[in-house]
């Protein structure tokens, strides 16, 4: 059997990767070991957002009387939150297969392997056999795994993963979170709406490393006055199985003093690791180290015909991330004269949490680094009509823009649909649009996106419907 191209791993890389080389005419097979659609659709971006919506609803019932609604009798109904987001899972993940079979593309479900350059060997699931697909370009699409703490494996039987988290039968009366980053943030919001007592700890002095710093100060007092515990500085040790059934871990402050916490469940969400697929990547002669493997501007391995995209490269853990790159590899392939690099400068890192939030571009840090005679401007949400109405007033916008020039150089904003508004500033940064282009462009009223336009007006002068402080 022969291809223009094999991919190995469904995953938004995989998946979409596999689907506009199809489009383009090439012959197309994809290798996946588990679940179509990868981690993201299946236990990673769609069920946590389903989770999201879930606990957005029920925080709107808990607060509807401030909005002149009363609600009486209401409960949580757990097994229909986990029911519904199984229904989004599968509804996508058919979609992914639906596109598959439109677009001619071949599914061969079993683990792959490359014994040569050219040949993909598949060791079918199930009804065992083997496959030997010969092809003319392989793509590494295999994804990554969890990141742990350096403690003894026996401790780390003691917790749970993320995986398991969208699989809880009842939300945990109590839970302690290892890590601060994306998926802990958001699984701390989503449980504690849930009425989970949540307990966050990790090592370093800031949440959310992806984004602007100054987004991570403000939201861990937002998160500590929702309730949600913020312990920074903490060097987890172990964990320990307490007589009642509940978990202790046992840490050290930066200090060296010894601290513990103690919950009915403990989350482990580090973030992610690659996942080289079982792949043996030294016998083909494929550069890697322990951070992905590596690449070249065009996705490229150190073995010709061979590319690696997304998770398994550690350059961003990013769905969206690892569908561009797909489609920056295939195109590359079938249209080599028009060859382009892949381009990062404009990635939008984006964290549901509640109140969400959104970065793009440089941050202040990274753009004084860079050296920029950087302006600075920001505008609060409490001073944006539509989220006064919504009764959603906590968080800002941030502008960074180079100050001789006004160009933007980022975007940062915690607070309503931070996640949605980030692609205004995400656009301006990929076009390299200056401040007046943003401050000058009419805006509907009232809407969340004002927010954008007056902290735009702040880098040329001051915004409009804030008042200056004399």
């Amino acid at each position: 059997m022969s291809y223009d191209i094999v991919v190995i791993g469904s995953g938004p890389g995989g998946y979409v990767a596999a689907v506009r080389a199809a489009q383009l005419g090439a012959k197309v097979a994809v290798v996946e070991a588990r679940d179509i659609g990868g981690t993201c659709l299946n236990r990673g971006c769609i069920p946590t957002k389903a989770l999201v919506r879930s606990a957005e609803i029920y925080d709107n019932v808990k607060s509807s009387k401030e909005y002149g609604v009363s609600v009486s009798g209401f409960e949580l109904d757990f097994a229909r939150v986990m029911e519904r987001k199984r229904e989004v899972v599968q509804r996508l993940v058919s979609g992914v297969e639906k596109l598959f079979d439109s677009n001619g593309v071949e599914v061969f479900r079993g683990k792959g392997s490359i014994p040569r350059p050219g040949v993909v060997e598949v060791t079918l699931n199930g009804e065992g056999g083997k496959k030997v697909l010969e092809t003319k370009n392989i793509i590494i699409a295999t994804g990554s795994g969890h990141a742990l703490p350096p403690i003894p494996p026996d401790d780390i039987r003691l917790a749970v993963s993320s995986d398991d988290a969208l699989e809880f039968q009842r939300p945990p009366k109590s839970m302690v979170i290892i890590g601060g980053g994306v998926l802990g943030i958001e699984f701390a919001c989503i449980y504690h709406s849930f009425g989970t007592e949540i307990d966050v700890i990790k090592r370093s002095p800031l949440i959310l490393p992806p984004v602007d710093d100054e987004l991570s100060k403000r939201l861990m007092p937002v998160l500590k006055r929702k309730g949600i515990r913020i312990n920074t500085g903490i060097y987890i040790k172990g964990i320990e199985a307490l007589p009642d059934g509940t978990r202790r871990v046992v840490a050290d402050t930066k200090d060296g003093k010894e601290v513990s916490f103690e919950a009915e469940t403990v989350l482990i969400a580090m973030g992610r690791v690659p996942d080289f697929g079982g792949l043996d990547l030294d016998g083909l002669g494929i550069a890697y180290s322990k951070k992905g493997i590596e690449v070249d501007q065009y996705m490229q391995t150190s073995v010709p015909g061979i590319y690696a995209i997304g998770d398994v490269v550690g350059r961003f853990y990013l769905a969206p991330v690892a569908s561009a790159e797909g489609i920056l590899v295939v195109e590359n392939i079938m249209n080599p004269k028009e060859r382009r690099p892949m381009d990062y400068s404009c990635v939008p890192q984006c964290v549901f949490s509640s109140p969400e939030a959104a970065s793009v571009g440089l941050t202040e840090t990274q753009a004084r680094e860079a050296g920029y005679d950087i302006k600075v401007s920001k505008f609060p949400f409490s001073a944006n009509g539509k989220a006064v109405a919504l009764g959603e007033t906590e968080g800002l916008v941030k502008v960074v823009a180079d100050g001789p020039t006004g160009r933007i150089l980022g975007m940062h904003i915690l607070g309503p649909h931070a996640t949605d508004l980030i692609h205004e500033g995400a656009l301006a940064v990929k076009l390299g649009a200056h401040a007046k282009d943003v401050a000058y462009m009419i805006h509907a009223h009232p809407t969340l996106p004002e927010a954008v336009m007056e902290a735009a007006h702040g880098i040329e002068g001051h915004p409009i419907h804030l008042a200056k402080i004399r």
